[in-house]
């Protein structure tokens, strides 16, 4: 027999590795798809829930009424897909799910968020009327989230859609003025909580930022639940205190309503904010907080495609310009 963790050829009636150390006759597949932790059922009222929490599922966050459960493998797949889940898996690629809790309380969802409720859960819209739905609609164009968000009341548990980004459970309350949030990443709030829109400080801050005019403020002490395509582990949070953040490019991804946001050259000299090769700033002032992101995805993907535009294809760029050149030529031999 040969060890399943080091591939050591072993006496066949081994227990354990004598090179790793590893015990022998198990998987960590198998464990998780058989060790339970936590089987007993989640009562809330009349019903209950029974969902086995063990090695492959587990809480990873909590607050309030909140969960966020994180699935460390995906074992529904098949062999095509396998490899797949496996190095998602060990990337930190992995499924995540918000449970909610409802006790005679209720909680606002992005539309199309809910995947299942179960329990005395009543829904209704927050439109009021047709003006109320048009104003809506308009915020949702330029905040990239939902013209509805849905208003959930009652007691029973509430089970959101799994999504691939990462989770951050926030209470606006502990932020000056409120947290505002970049486009896309609200996904539910408390009923307590009021969803409101702030704008930048001058209409030129949209047109220099080449970002949109508003954001989706939110205000009150509850929990605000975030999408982010960051972990939080790799943010990093600015306290400001009557001063000044300069950011270049859109790695703030929230920050304090009490906090005044422009977008500035980085000097006075429109030149020499050419020459520094910075020309524009996202600038917060004021104090509250500020959370960034010093590792985007988004910038190492265009890294990639400049690298392959100007290396991998460097023979067919140069063609294209020889081609042109002859073309150039032959038109003016023909006249």
């Amino acid at each position: 027999m040969f060890c399943t963790n080091c591939g050591q050829k072993l006496p066949d009636e081994s227990r354990f590795c004598t090179s790793c150390g590893a015990q022998l006759g198990s998987s960590p597949v198998a464990q998780a798809n058989t060790g339970y932790v936590n089987s007993e059922p989640i009562h809330n009222g009349n019903f209950s829930i029974k969902q086995e929490e063990g090695n492959n599922r587990s809480c990873v966050s909590e607050l309030g009424a909140v969960k966020v459960y994180e699935y460390k493998r995906d074992l529904s797949t098949n062999p095509l897909s396998a490899m797949f889940a496996y190095y998602a898996s060990e990337m930190n690629i992995r499924k995540r799910q918000v449970w909610i809790e409802l006790k005679d309380d209720s909680y606002r969802l992005q539309a199309g968020a809910m995947q299942m409720m179960v329990g005395n859960i009543a829904v209704k819209s927050d439109v009021k009327d047709a003006g109320d739905f048009l104003g809506k609609m308009v915020k949702s164009v330029v905040n990239n989230e939902s013209a509805v968000k849905p208003l959930y009341s009652g007691s029973g548990t509430l089970i959101l859609e799994p999504t691939y980004k990462h989770i951050i459970l926030v209470n606006p309350n502990d932020w000056d003025g409120g947290i505002v949030v970049e486009d896309g990443m609200y996904l539910a709030s408390s009923g307590d909580i009021t969803i409101d829109m702030q704008s930048r400080a001058n209409f030129s801050s949209a047109i220099l930022g080449g970002e949109g005019l508003f954001n989706t403020k939110l205000v009150g002490d509850g929990v605000a639940v975030l999408e982010s395509s960051i972990p939080y582990d790799e943010l990093m949070e600015i306290t400001l205190e009557d001063s000044i953040a300069r950011i270049d490019g859109p790695y703030a991804v929230a920050w304090s309503g009490s906090l005044q946001f422009t977008v500035e050259k980085v000097n006075n000299s429109i030149i020499s904010s050419v020459a520094t090769g910075e020309g524009v700033v996202n600038v917060y002032r004021g104090t509250g907080k500020i959370l960034v992101a010093p590792i985007d995805d988004l910038g190492e993907q265009k890294a990639i495609e400049n690298t392959t535009s100007s290396n991998a294809n460097s023979d067919s760029q140069s063609a294209s310009k020889a081609g042109t050149a002859l073309k150039l030529i032959n038109n003016f031999l023909d006249d």
